[in-house]
């Protein structure tokens, strides 16, 4: 999990060259979550819209495991970079808008 400013996203093109074309890609609402979800598959960059959020992780080596292993705060105008396999569950603090892309 890598937090930043959104104006920083470029830097991060070494974990995920898609990274590159996010722009060409779609974003959706991100959905709060109950539980930790896993994707195995793609890197899921939420972006922060409005508000603030905890965005939290797991242990990766077993995403079947509930322990949190790191918690990150994200405002107004952060990112928030998972990468596959990487456990996600976010908990917005209020009145949030949140949004996802997946980079495919």
């Amino acid at each position: 999990m890598v937090k930043d400013r959104a104006k920083n996203l470029r830097l991060y093109y070494s974990l995920d060259e898609k990274i590159r074309e996010i722009a060409s890609y779609e974003s959706e609402e991100a959905e709060v979550l109950r539980a930790f979800e896993v994707d195995r598959d793609h890197t899921r960059v939420f972006l922060v819209n409005s508000g603030s959020a905890s965005f939290i992780t797991g242990w990766r080596e077993n995403p079947h495991l509930s322990d949190v292993t790191a918690i990150v705060k994200a405002e107004k105008g952060d990112f928030v970079l998972y990468l596959p396999g990487e456990p996600i569950l976010i908990r917005p603090d209020g009145e949030c808008e949140i949004s996802m892309v997946v980079l495919r």
